[in-house]
């Protein structure tokens, strides 16, 4: 089957458009500065500033979320400027965020479409000059620090205004994540890699499996993959307050109820298609239960990604490893999930992503092929983190599930 094309998401829509406002806003506080009021080396330095911080290597989605704090600063540093007039701390505090905001914007879109550089800039530019030009239009009225009227910039702070309560409400999700950051690395020395990490499709639909010894690991694995993930989580840890309003409100994981398998569909493999339908990144641990004993790294998969991909038969699948969540605060190791335990204080987490893999169609034929297949691919990522081979999986003698399941 041939996915349609995905539909813009909210962060490209937003990313677009304050590319384009921002210009405009540069461009017509620049023009309505009278020769010599600012020391524009000043004005130059902040803005390059900002290009630069916008510029820099952050997490491709995360750092989107610095977007809703530079225009709020943005527009806050518009306001001054309308009450008290043109000064060289407002001048400094809003081109620096307009800065950031076309840094980031333009390193975000280019993971979209490698001609970002070329279209971009050409566009700024147009808008810039088009706002030099429409802003002469504004009526100048003699302020009494002898600058320019402070009342010309209130038609900036309105859209400004705007524009940041449309970045909070579309980028919340990749702001939050990246606030959460500091706690994470507080926790966690994450590691990632492999080639999945390069191959990862920046759109369209994939799904991430792998090995799921502590209730963290679908954090860790969006440390490092570069696009916002839609995870599969049980209710153990979904339903645990707090988390519940975040899993339903901001992340959209998709709960799993603790109960034991069954051969129809269950409501949440259906939802793990519809959002691989929708071209998302769904993230799924296969055995549906978490580690339990130093013995047994891994259980055998559950029948849900053979459904999955029963379902969806070109999905390209990622195989990974997690090495370091087993003996964690939220492993079973040595007790329940974060009982009696010490949290964790960096502590190391390496974090192998495969390669794009299929599932052919004689594979995919049969559930337990299908299942001890994948199975074998997930302990194969553990090569990129120098660990040593797993004794691979076979199918069943007797044709059943070693978990219990009936044969079929």
């Amino acid at each position: 089957m041939t996915d349609p094309p995905p539909s813009p998401r909210p962060p490209e829509l937003v990313s677009v458009a304050v590319l384009l406002i921002g210009a405009v806003a540069a461009g017509s506080l620049a023009v309505q500065l009278p020769a010599g009021a600012i020391p524009f080396p000043w004005s130059d330095a902040a803005g390059g500033a900002g290009l630069v911080v916008g510029l820099l290597p952050w997490h491709r989605f995360r750092g989107v979320g610095l977007i809703p704090p530079a225009l709020t600063v943005a527009a806050a540093a518009a306001g001054w400027t309308a009450a008290v007039g043109w000064s060289t701390p407002a001048w400094v505090i809003a081109l620096f965020p307009l800065g950031v905001v076309v840094g980031r914007s333009v390193v975000y879109l280019d993971r979209f479409d490698r001609w970002a550089w070329v279209w971009v800039f050409p566009a700024v530019l147009l808008v810039l000059f088009l706002g030099r030009r429409a802003v002469r239009l504004v009526p100048a009225v003699p302020s009494p620090d002898g600058l320019s009227d402070p009342a010309a910039a209130l038609w900036l702070v309105y859209p400004a205004a705007a524009l940041a309560l449309f970045a909070w409400w579309a980028l919340f999700r990749p702001f939050f994540e990246l606030a959460c950051e500091p706690i994470i690395s507080l926790m966690y020395r994450v590691r990632g890699t492999g080639p999945g990490l390069t191959e990862l499709p920046a759109r369209g639909p994939c799904l991430v499996i792998g090995n799921h010894a502590c209730w963290a690991d679908p954090f860790l694995l969006a440390k490092v993959l570069p696009r916002p993930i839609t995870p599969v989580m049980t209710a153990a840890f979904y339903d645990l307050p707090v988390i519940r309003w975040l899993m339903v409100r901001v992340i959209k994981a998709i709960r799993v109820p603790e109960k034991a398998l069954k051969q129809d569909v269950p409501r949440e493999i259906q939802e793990v298609i519809a959002a691989l339908d929708r071209g998302e990144c769904v993230v799924l641990f296969p055995e549906g239960y978490l580690r339990r004993s130093d013995e047994r790294p891994l259980r055998r998969f559950g029948r849900g990604v053979w459904q999955v991909l029963s379902a969806r038969p070109d999905t390209p699948v990622f195989p990974c490893w997690i090495e370091g969540g087993w003996g964690s605060y939220t492993s079973y190791k040595g007790g329940l999930p974060t009982k009696n335990k010490r949290p964790d204080f960096r502590r190391r987490i390496g974090v192998a992503v495969d390669g794009p893999v299929g599932v052919v169609p004689d594979v995919l034929a049969g559930h337990l092929v299908t299942r001890t297949d994948l199975m074998n691919r997930v302990i194969a990522a553990r090569k990129w983190l120098g660990l040593p081979d797993l004794p691979p999986f076979e199918l069943p003698k007797s044709g059943g599930d070693a978990e219990g399941e009936p044969p079929v």
